[in-house]
């Protein structure tokens, strides 16, 4: 909480921060202009832009491509790592994990899928335990919520062992690519993630509609049959409208 021994800036700040909380500002709104904030508060233009630099530090504001500036939205989904891929859990819904996850937070799913044939990075190729070059088949998912895009996923798998089925055409599969891999003898039965964060490039906030500041969340996942590994994939995930959670312990679900 700013005093008035700190800066003006701070105070500034302090001022919006607790209009923001009290909802005056609401998640998505428009803050007042630079203009309209130096009357305000009687303060200098560079007083305001070091106020509003401090909120955007904070997290708590952008400012968009106009410089207007926007107060970040509070819209979070949960996204359970740990269950999300639980086979029997799968087989009982009949449908793909995502889109049940985001059904079950009262929310409309929706997802745009394509396919490609590529020679596996070092890093795939590490992760997959075969050869930088080697064929994989690439399931590249744009996902929505409620209309909005929301994540991307990217699924990695030896071209070999998806060829000529329906994971190599770019559509959904009701049941889900999990239980699809089990019923064709590949049943997936433990998993190791790496989560990271990195800042978005250019392609990737305009995909998502990344907010100025905002850094994606990153899940590798590599799956596991018993004879080895068949699947890496990338799930990247704006940090302000998700949540990464892990049930761990001996209660949790198996995944």
């Amino acid at each position: 909480m700013a005093t008035r021994s700190d800066p003006l800036y701070m105070q500034l700040a302090a001022s919006l921060r607790a209009k923001i909380e009290s909802g005056e500002y609401p998640p998505g709104g428009k803050l007042p202009s630079e203009r309209k904030l130096m009357e305000i508060y009687d303060a200098s233009r560079n007083t305001v832009r070091l106020g509003l630099q401090r909120l955007v530090a904070e997290g708590l504001v952008f400012a968009n491509q106009g410089r207007a500036y926007m107060v970040h939205r509070q819209d979070i989904l949960v996204y359970n790592s740990s269950r999300s891929e639980d086979h029997n859990r799968r087989l009982a819904a009949g449908v793909d994990a995502w889109v049940q996850d985001i059904h079950e937070q009262g929310r409309t799913p929706s997802q745009e899928i394509s396919v490609s044939i590529e020679k596996a990075t070092p890093s795939i190729a590490r992760r997959l335990e075969m050869q930088p070059g080697d064929l994989v088949l690439v399931r590249r998912r744009l996902r929505f919520v409620d209309e909005q895009p929301w994540s991307t996923e990217d699924s990695y798998y030896p071209h070999g062992l998806v060829k000529n089925t329906p994971i190599a055409e770019p559509a959904d599969i009701a049941e889900g690519v999990i239980a699809y891999m089990a019923s064709l003898g590949y049943r997936q039965t433990h998993y190791i993630d790496d989560v990271t964060a990195v800042m978005p490039n250019p392609k990737q906030a305009e995909e998502l509609a990344v907010e100025a500041g905002v850094p994606l969340l990153v899940r590798t996942r590599v799956g596991y049959t018993d004879s080895g590994p068949v699947r890496v994939t990338i799930t990247m995930m704006p940090t302000d409208r998700n949540v990464l959670r892990y049930e761990l312990g001996t209660g949790a679900p198996n995944a």
